[in-house]
């Protein structure tokens, strides 16, 4: 079942951006294109609350969204991708400090609706997201590759208006995850790794101007913040023999993210 819904979130942009090039009688399609950058920050920490690792840096990125409205009923889709370096500082087994680079790839596909309300509306989503983490080895320790995949559940509010510049619109929507699914390898030292985090919640807010001077054009900002309490343990083996558990620290995801995108 999850695997057609993961399907669906995929191909549904896809699919309401090819049939807004012939839509139907009455249809209110609209379609964008995006390409911008964001910032993200990947805190960790222990069970005292001591900072175990900070991740940040700007990636690069683009997306694409598709949506239908239809009187008060607006069903939208969309899909985005981000992807780079970011600076790695954290520990090594022994405690001692280490930095490197992390490569890091971002995907997240996304199905919604919103009902207006006059000038406000009422928003829900699903949302698929997609997190690979490729912390690169040091002199002081091997690398680790790591992929995280969750479902969240996004509920929230927004509202729009027109000024004689052009129209401005805000939401804000709280996030609530379900457990990630999370894999990790060790550079072939030891056997990969499986196990599932906790639930996590968190808030975005999202911002959108498109001025008069040029209403093909859309400037958009999005801040994300989630917490995701600490995992349970997992065996740690090499070729089967047991070496000792391993866990998932607490931790912390921002991003802050600025597009312009274009409108058709």
């Amino acid at each position: 079942m999850r695997s057609r819904i993961r399907a669906a979130l995929v191909a549904a942009p896809f699919a309401l951006f090819a049939a807004s090039l012939c839509p139907p009688a009455r249809a209110d399609w609209q379609t964008s294109i995006g390409v911008g950058a964001r910032s993200v920050a990947h805190i960790e920490y222990g069970p005292a609350g001591n900072q175990l690792v900070r991740e940040d840096g700007w990636l690069p990125g683009a997306s694409l969204q598709a949506g239908y409205r239809h009187d008060q009923l607006t069903w939208s889709s969309a899909v985005d991708w981000y992807r780079g370096s970011i600076d790695y500082l954290g520990r090594n087994q022994a405690g001692a400090g280490a930095r490197s680079t992390t490569a890091t790839r971002l995907a997240t596909a996304r199905l919604g609706a919103s009902y207006a309300l006059g000038g406000h509306a009422i928003l829900g989503a699903v949302e698929l997201d997609r997190w690979e983490r490729g912390i690169r080895g040091t002199a002081a320790g091997a690398g680790l590759q790591e992929s995280y995949r969750s479902w969240r559940l996004l509920l929230g509010a927004g509202t729009h208006w027109q000024p004689a510049l052009g129209s401005v619109a805000l939401e804000a929507c709280a996030v609530l995850a379900a457990p990630e699914r999370m894999r990790i390898g060790f550079s072939g030292l030891f056997d990969p790794v499986t196990l599932h985090t906790r639930r996590g919640h968190g808030l975005r807010l999202g911002a959108a101007i498109r001025p008069a001077w040029a209403p093909a054009l859309e400037l958009r900002g999005r801040a994300d913040w989630m917490t995701v309490p600490r995992s349970g343990e997992a065996v740690l083996t090499t070729q089967g023999a047991f070496r000792g558990t391993v866990t998932q620290p607490e931790h912390v995801r921002r991003a802050l993210t600025l597009e312009l995108a274009y409108l058709f």
